[in-house]
């Protein structure tokens, strides 16, 4: 229900390098849902890629039908009545040099403007994220705090109300917190 931002997986690399692959064996891309205002669970994706190229250009596609939430009558509810007119996500963000000149060992704290389009909307997001600079030819991107994806502004409101009532519960909360950590390999290696 919730998407992702993704997001953020992103951000990485070095100038002397070509573009990075996100590795999704690696990588994690997780969102929480909370109903009744008492009941929070932790969901996620397991179908995402992306890029960084070597001018900072981070391109992340999410396959939001992937999504698995541990109940699969639940999977299937929410992408019949979310996610089936949109079942992709994608984020996309321009990162700053110093990310792209970090030296193994090497880590940085940034708040990064991306943008997530999903469901014919366009939102800016900001995302705070640490990466690092592996010796074994990867970035490290973690998100040090919660993306707030917000429902209403993706127009995801008559969805979650349909959900709401199929389910019997007195609410669904339209705030969605998103958080990743996202490995980059570099394409070359």
């Amino acid at each position: 229900m919730r998407i992702i931002s993704l997001a953020a997986l992103l951000l990485c690399a070095h100038t002397a390098l070509a573009d990075w692959q996100l590795d999704q064996q690696a990588s994690s891309l997780h969102f929480l849902s909370t109903k009744n205002n008492l009941v929070t669970e932790i969901h996620h994706f397991k179908q995402f890629d992306g890029s960084l190229s070597d001018s900072g250009a981070l391109k992340v596609s999410i396959d939001i039908m992937s999504l698995e939430t541990g109940i699969p009558i639940r999977n299937e509810r929410m992408q019949e009545h979310l996610f089936k007119l949109f079942p992709k996500a994608n984020l996309s963000a321009q990162l700053p040099d110093k990310v792209l000149e970090l030296d193994v060992g090497e880590t940085t704290r940034l708040e990064v403007k991306a943008k997530l389009d999903m469901a014919t909307k366009t939102q800016t997001l900001p995302i705070d994220v640490q990466i690092t600079r592996l010796a074994n030819e990867q970035l490290v991107a973690t998100t040090t705090k919660p993306i707030l994806i917000n429902a209403i502004q993706f127009g995801l409101t008559d969805g979650i109300k349909k959900l709401q009532e199929i389910a019997g519960l007195s609410s669904i909360d339209q705030t969605i917190p998103v958080t990743f950590s996202v490995v980059f390999s570099d394409n070359q290696s």
